[in-house]
């Protein structure tokens, strides 16, 4: 097989996202290089210059009429995130844009259009759903022992406060677009149909500013599947997940996973059509054998997302994180806001 040409790749924001996710996890690979970057912040222009060589800008007008980087990774504040990405997608570059893709659902559909019209790939950087925990989830609900899962409730519970950026609207900031799009695209990827029905309740308790920082989301897909997430501002942990299945149940926390399901198939059930109950008996009398698990709650992505980043712009496979697939998480993000402050 021939050898693959590195993708040359631009990162514009070099604070958390971009410097220690994006530039990490290209560092020491082979088949990206990082040819350029933007910051408004000097120090960290000649840190990044310092360590690959790259060329540096402050100017994304200049930045992108200079740019020869066939990707650009959008990694700035998330107001920015969209009208970013579709001026680097007319320019003829691919996209990977941090999570939230955007702050309204409308820009979405913007940026999904401006890909189509290039001709070039965006993508999203949802890596929640390369998560060793998210991933044994994803294994137990194939293995097929909770039998037809009709309930799943996502907690992602902890007590901190923060004051940065990420507390005003203006920035795109608050916990729904920060951490509640990670978890609620989990929970998107699990359902087994598209959703007809969200109630949101959106709160500000811990934090200054003019966002929430607790999230509570319960949807209802086509198919009749529930699904209650819940970003809690709490002091004690509660069990990352728990799915209710037709055969048992299986609750998630720490880094176990406890199963309890039924052994074998149960036999069919018929109604009884009677006003009195004969016995006085209380249910079927039947004997109910359980299969009870305690498993690691933990399972491996055979690759990273740069792996499947690199198939798709070098080898024409499928894009394993499509920009439609995301807009059925921001779609539930815009319906969570509906009816609170926050929309």
């Amino acid at each position: 097989m021939a050898k693959q040409t590195p993708v040359t790749m631009a990162v514009v924001g070099l604070g958390r996202a971009g410097w220690d996710i994006h530039v990490r996890a290209i560092r020491g690979r082979g088949d990206y290089v990082l040819t350029e970057v933007l910051d408004l912040d000097k120090s960290r222009l000649a840190e990044a210059q310092a360590d690959f060589g790259c060329k540096t800008f402050a100017d994304w007008k200049t930045f992108l009429r200079k740019s020869t980087a066939e990707l650009v990774v959008v990694a700035s504040q998330s107001q920015d995130h969209a009208w970013m990405s579709c001026q680097a997608l007319a320019a003829g570059k691919h996209v990977v844009v941090e999570k939230p893709m955007a702050t309204k659902l409308a820009d979405v559909e913007k940026m999904i259009a401006c890909a189509e019209k290039s001709g070039t790939v965006l993508t999203v950087h949802q890596s929640a759903r390369f998560f060793p925990e998210y991933l044994h989830i994803q294994e137990q609900t194939r293995r097929g022992v909770l039998g037809r899962i009709f309930m799943i409730h996502r907690n992602a519970a902890g007590f901190a406060r923060r004051n940065d950026w990420q507390v005003f609207s203006k920035y795109g900031g608050g916990q729904l677009n920060n951490n509640g799009v990670h978890i609620i695209d989990q929970v998107v990827q699990l359902l087994d149909s598209p959703v007809t029905a969200v109630f949101g309740d959106l709160q500000q308790i811990l934090n200054p500013g003019d966002v929430e920082d607790h999230v509570k989301v319960v949807m209802r897909t086509e198919k009749g599947m529930v699904a209650d997430v819940e970003l809690a501002v709490s002091a004690l942990p509660f069990p990352s997940w728990v799915l209710m299945g037709t055969k048992g149940t299986l609750v998630c926390q720490g880094s176990t996973s406890k199963l309890r399901y039924v052994a074998g198939k149960l036999k069919l059930l018929k109604p009884i059509d009677a006003k009195a109950v004969a016995g006085r008996r209380y249910g079927t009398g039947e004997k109910i054998e359980f299969v009870e698990e305690e498993i690691p709650a933990a399972a491996e992505s055979k690759k990273k997302y740069y792996d499947y980043l690199y198939d798709t712009l070098r080898r024409g496979k499928p894009l394993f994180v499509t920009p439609e697939s995301v807009w059925r998480t921001m779609q539930v993000l815009k319906l969570a806001r509906k009816g609170t402050k926050f929309a």
